[in-house]
């Protein structure tokens, strides 16, 4: 039987299930049911849970291995970045040869 996810998470955090309770307004008995499997987690639960653990909801069911959400959104992030940069290069070059000669006109004092 694999190891429930939300004990591992209170227990790695050194938290009760009474407190964890607090911090998610879950109750204690709710929580020891949920990690006894003898519960069905319902959507709210998980996602305060996994909120709170700052994991993905497929995490705390064991759908993924990835336990953070950010490790999967990193990935994502870095490239939508290297897409903008590259997007925002781009426009400037395009800027750059739209307005070149009118600047360099004026420049020369010839007028736009």
């Amino acid at each position: 039987m694999r190891e429930n996810r939300v004990r591992e998470l209170h227990m790695a955090l050194n938290l009760s299930q009474e407190q964890l309770g607090e911090c998610t307004n879950i109750s204690q008995q709710i929580i020891s049911k949920i990690e006894n499997d003898d519960e069905r987690q319902t959507k709210d639960n998980m996602i305060a849970l996994a909120h709170f653990f700052q994991v993905s909801t497929d995490y705390l069911l064991g759908r993924s291995t990835s336990r953070r959400i950010l490790e999967q959104e990193a990935g994502h992030l870095d490239q939508y970045e290297r897409n903008y940069d590259f997007l925002q290069e781009g426009a400037a070059r395009r800027n750059g040869k739209a307005y070149g000669e009118a600047g360099n006109r004026l420049r020369r004092g010839h007028g736009a």
